[in-house]
């Protein structure tokens, strides 16, 4: 009788092996998952900051043809003055923020699209002449505004919504002041 070949038995893997393999491979797709994630997130942040400066000239466009003589301004500070039954705006109206002592900011204000970034972006035109901006988040509507004490003037309210003044022209207004660094 002939004796019986011997069985191989397969050998598995080195897991070392394998190892050596997959990890660079899991590594490798963790880097091009955070290049491909920063890249879009860059492109998103160019695209708002783009949006945010063609808004800006507008804005300051219609804000410097706006004052207190204009009509729809004085209506609304009549209404913020002489509320009526059913109709309280505060101190905040759609185009004026009367403080205490009377002075106002006449403001434009754009509510970022909330997607990471800070877009929004506030501009005013005092009654005392300075031109003021604001990232702030006001909320649509300057919500945020609403349940607040009107401050006693524009100081006040500069310290309290992180407002910076600037010269009513230039891109300084398109920086960022809130969330403070």
């Amino acid at each position: 009788m002939n004796a019986p070949e011997p069985c191989e038995i397969p050998v598995p893997p080195k897991r070392t092996t394998r190892l050596v393999v997959v990890l660079p491979a899991i590594l490798l797709m963790i880097v091009v998952i955070v290049v491909l994630f920063a890249s879009v997130s860059r492109l998103a942040q160019q695209k708002a900051g783009r949006e945010r400066a063609q808004w800006k000239g507008t804005a300051l466009v219609q804000l410097a043809g706006l004052s207190a003589s204009n009509e729809q301004i004085r209506t609304e500070l009549s209404e913020i003055r002489n509320p009526t039954p059913g109709l309280d705006f505060g101190w905040a109206n759609d185009h004026v923020l009367l403080m205490t002592n009377g002075e106002y900011i006449i403001y434009a204000f754009r509510h970022g699209a909330n997607n990471g970034f800070v877009d929004h972006l506030f501009l005013g035109h005092g009654s005392d002449g300075r031109w003021f901006y604001s990232t702030y988040h006001f909320c649509n509507k300057m919500a945020a505004v609403l349940g607040d004490d009107p401050p006693g003037a524009i100081k006040e309210f500069e310290k309290r919504y992180s407002v910076r003044e600037f010269d009513g022209k230039s891109d300084e207004c398109l920086k960022h002041t809130w969330p403070l660094d």
